[in-house]
């Protein structure tokens, strides 16, 4: 039996032309806005140097798992 295939990805969640982005663990067949295993960072970019965070460990942790990142 195959393990679950588990894919990191943007999630967008700002307003009309004002877009916020989090990058979350979710199942890899998911559709868009729905439940994700976790937050893994956000991404903003807006601003003039487009504000870029990771949680580096929850990352690690979830390509450790085997996460494909799209």
């Amino acid at each position: 039996m195959p393990s679950k295939k588990i894919s990191i990805r943007f999630e967008r969640v700002g307003r009309y032309k004002n877009p916020i982005y989090n990058i979350v663990a979710v199942k890899g067949n998911r559709k868009h806005h729905t439940k994700f295993y976790s937050k893994v960072g956000l991404y903003i970019p807006l601003y003039t140097s487009r504000f870029f965070f990771i949680n580096l460990k929850e990352l690690g942790f979830w390509l450790k798992k085997g996460a494909v990142i799209k």
